[in-house]
C-alpha cells in the first residue's frame, strides 16, 4: 500500500471500457495511494451512472453535466433533469462542461447556450464546475468571468486537462479556478507544459487521469486508469523540483478545499 495520498480530479470511470474490471481498477488505484476519484458526467445517462458509482464507495464522488460534444442533447427537459440530479448528496460539481471548437460535434451557438445554462445551474446550487476547453480560449473567458462573479464560492472550479499558457493559468487562478494536469504532462515533447507546472502557485494545482483517455507516457495506446495518477504526480514533482509526497500533499489539500466548500455551504 502506498503512503502517498492522491486525488484523481477527473475520470470517466463509469465508461463501458471498465465494465469488466471496474472494481479491480478502483482497487489498483487505492493501492497506489489514490484516496479519492471524481467521476464526470457527459450527458444525463453518464451523469446518473456517475452518481450510481459514487453511491458504492466513499472514495468516489460524482460530477454531472453535458459535455460540449453532447450539447445538442441538452434539451430544456434534459437541463431540468440535470438540475434535479445535481442536488444528490454524492454530486460535488457540475462537469464536465465547456466549449470544444476543435471537433465541433455540436453547433457553436448550442455549445454556448448550454454552457451558460449549466453555469447558471452551478451558481444557483452553489457548486463548482469542471471545465473542458479546446480551441476555445477566447470564447471561454467571458463565460467564466461572469460565473466567477455570480458564484458564492471561494473556489469556482477546475480547468480540466490544462494545455494553455502560463499567463492564462495565472489569470484563471486569480479568478478562483484551479489548474489540473493530466497525462500529457508526462510526454517528452511537452516541455512547455512542465514549465507552466513549475511556475504556478502550490494552491492552484490539481492532478487527473481523464481515464480511460490520455494515458501517461509508458501506457500510450492503452486504457488509462486512476492508478497511473502517480506517474502524473511524479512529472509535476520533477518539474517543480520537489518530492512526490509533497505534490500529493499539495494537490490533495487543494482538492479537499474545492470539494468541502460546497458541503459546508449547504449543511
Amino acid at each position: 500500500m502506498s503512503t502517498i495520498k492522491l486525488v484523481d480530479s477527473h475520470t470517466h470511470l463509469q465508461d463501458s471500457t471498465f465494465n469488466k474490471n471496474r472494481q479491480a481498477v478502483i482497487e489498483r488505484a487505492r493501492q497506489q495511494g489514490v484516496e479519492q476519484i471524481l467521476v464526470c458526467g457527459e450527458n444525463i445517462s453518464s451523469s446518473e451512472a456517475a452518481i450510481k458509482l459514487a453511491e458504492t464507495s466513499p472514495s468516489i464522488k460524482a460530477m454531472v453535466g453535458f459535455h460540449p460534444h453532447n450539447a445538442s442533447q441538452a434539451t430544456t427537459t434534459g437541463l431540468e433533469r440535470l438540475k434535479k440530479i445535481a442536488t444528490h448528496n454524492q454530486v460535488c460539481a457540475i462537469g464536465e462542461i465547456g466549449l470544444d471548437f476543435y471537433r465541433n460535434l455540436s453547433p457553436k451557438e448550442k455549445q454556448h447556450s448550454v454552457f451558460e445554462s449549466q453555469l447558471s445551474i452551478a451558481a444557483t446550487l452553489g457548486l463548482p464546475v469542471s471545465i473542458h476547453s479546446r480551441n476555445a480560449v477566447q470564447e471561454l473567458k467571458p463565460h467564466l468571468k461572469t460565473f466567477a462573479q455570480k458564484s458564492k464560492l471561494k473556489l469556482h472550479g477546475i480547468l480540466h486537462c490544462f494545455d494553455g499558457s502560463l499567463e492564462l493559468a495565472l489569470d484563471y487562478f486569480e479568478q478562483g479556478f484551479l489548474i489540473s494536469f493530466a497525462g500529457p504532462i508526462t510526454y517528452p515533447k511537452n516541455t512547455e507544459l512542465r514549465r507552466i507546472a513549475s511556475k504556478l502557485p502550490d494552491e492552484s494545482l490539481l492532478l487527473e487521469t481523464d481515464s480511460p483517455a490520455l494515458p501517461p507516457q509508458g501506457y500510450r495506446g492503452k486504457t488509462n486508469e486512476p492508478s497511473y495518477l502517480t506517474l502524473i504526480a511524479e512529472a509535476v514533482a520533477m518539474a517543480r523540483n520537489t518530492s512526490l509526497r509533497e505534490i500529493g500533499r499539495i494537490t490533495t489539500l487543494n482538492a479537499s478545499q474545492i470539494l468541502e466548500q460546497h458541503s459546508s455551504d449547504t449543511e
